[in-house]
């Protein structure tokens, strides 16, 4: 529908001299793993502008010269809402790159921005190499930088490159129309790679359907945003039960040992570990083929802790350090006695509420601040667990997870043949 600056400027104005704020609404940004809200966006809505598109209303006012002020209102009034936001979740806030040189926009961001987000939208800067300054800047200040709308296009890439963003969100076509459909997975896929290169954060916008929750997941995803998670809403509001269990169920999926999907491929080649693995006779072989494979799946160490008839764990290989010498009781470790007894794995980090307390607290012990605990299944039950642990935060993706699967079958399989091997050699 077209539309008029005169049409649109009373939605957002009191007078030419004090422009006045626009309504904002926020809709929740959600952690696929934990499904906590981590964020909201603060997006312009224009009561008395009613059937004119909000995009429209930007456009006619920057048409007339009145964009960054508008730009400056909508800023001013979504870090209005932060204190009636939680404590841990950010506000995202969007800026068109031009604006954030804007004398009005530049007073509008003041101050600590801690707990803000500045989205840059997608259309292109009148000069890459200042707006990288303002970006700078804005960083100095505590806040965080998200690139909406990415595509796979050259032009897309490069300013990803340019621009290091915190959180890339990628288009909410793609996300919309992304289960069964093998090419926007493959873009995905590009997108989630280049997010792990630069050491960003990705965001699947546009979520329509909890059903796609799952495909996101195995592509390593890891925000969303859409109507299927929440509503715009003119005060924070905490997403349903409903979305927080479907996010866990998406990664329950992962978790599992024998997935009702087939995981994705590997992204690194661990056929010499398997190959390794194969061959295993003794537990100094077995030692040394986890110490290289902690090397190719980039753990700090990986341990293998052993179950006896008492419900015992005991640990008997820890590459690159010394062995655990603490015996713990399955009994006082609820959630690692959970993941043998129903055949997932365990994820614990350190830092995180959500993990196990007593599974944190030998983290801490050791040093660690991520572990991903792996089930050792063999014929007759579980023999125990293969841990691989990082001395810094690490979230586990999908292709570790399948990893990992890999991996600890055949430490199941190389246990089996040494203790055979051992009880041959006693008669």
């Amino acid at each position: 529908m077209p539309c008029h600056y005169g049409e649109v400027m009373s939605a957002w104005r009191g007078s030419e001299a004090d422009p006045s704020a626009p309504e904002m609404f926020l809709q929740p940004i959600v952690d696929l793993v934990t499904g906590r809200t981590v964020a909201v966006e603060a997006l312009a809505r224009f009561p008395s502008a009613a059937g004119i598109e909000v995009g429209q209303v930007f456009a006619a006012a920057h048409a007339t010269g009145g964009g960054f002020a508008l730009e400056a209102a909508c800023v001013r009034a979504a870090r209005e809402l932060l204190p009636g936001i939680p404590v841990g979740v950010d506000v995202a806030i969007n800026v068109s790159p031009d604006a954030l040189e804007h004398p009005q926009v530049r007073a509008a961001m003041a101050g600590d921005l801690r707990r803000v987000i500045v989205e840059v939208t997608e259309q292109p800067a009148a000069d890459p190499a200042r707006l990288q300054g303002e970006l700078r800047a804005l960083r100095e200040r505590g806040a965080k930088i998200a690139v909406d709308d990415v595509t796979t296009g050259y032009a897309g890439l490069i300013r990803l490159a340019e621009l290091r963003p915190d959180l890339i969100k990628i288009d909410g076509g793609a996300v919309a129309a992304i289960t069964g459909n093998t090419e926007l997975v493959a873009v995905v896929e590009a997108l989630v790679s280049l997010g792990r290169r630069l050491g960003c954060l990705v965001l699947a916008e546009g979520l329509e359907r909890l059903s796609d929750l799952q495909t996101l997941a195995a592509l390593d995803v890891d925000l969303v945003q859409g109507w299927a998670v929440g509503t715009p809403a003119p005060e924070f509001r905490p997403v349903s039960a409903e979305v927080r269990a479907a996010c866990a169920a998406s990664r329950r999926e992962l978790l599992r040992l024998e997935p009702s999907a087939p995981p994705a491929d590997a992204r690194i080649d661990i056929h010499h570990i398997t190959a390794s693995l194969a061959s295993t006779a003794y537990r100094v072989q077995l030692d040394q083929v986890l110490t290289n494979a902690a090397h190719t799946l980039g753990a700090t160490l990986i341990g293998v802790s052993v179950l006896d008839e008492d419900g015992m764990l005991r640990e008997i290989i820890a590459t690159g350090g010394q062995l655990d010498g603490t015996t713990y009781r399955l009994g006082d470790f609820p959630a690692t006695a959970a993941a043998l007894r129903e055949g997932v794995m365990l994820e614990v980090h350190a830092g995180s509420a959500e993990s196990d307390p007593a599974e944190r607290e030998v983290l801490r012990r050791l040093g660690m601040a991520s572990l991903l605990l792996v089930p050792l299944i063999g014929v007759d039950g579980p023999l125990g667990v293969l841990e691989l642990s990082c001395s810094r935060p690490r979230r586990w993706t999908a292709g570790d997870l399948s990893i990992a699967r890999i991996v600890s079958r055949h430490v199941a399989h190389a246990l089996a043949r040494i203790d055979s091997g051992a009880a041959a050699h006693r008669q």
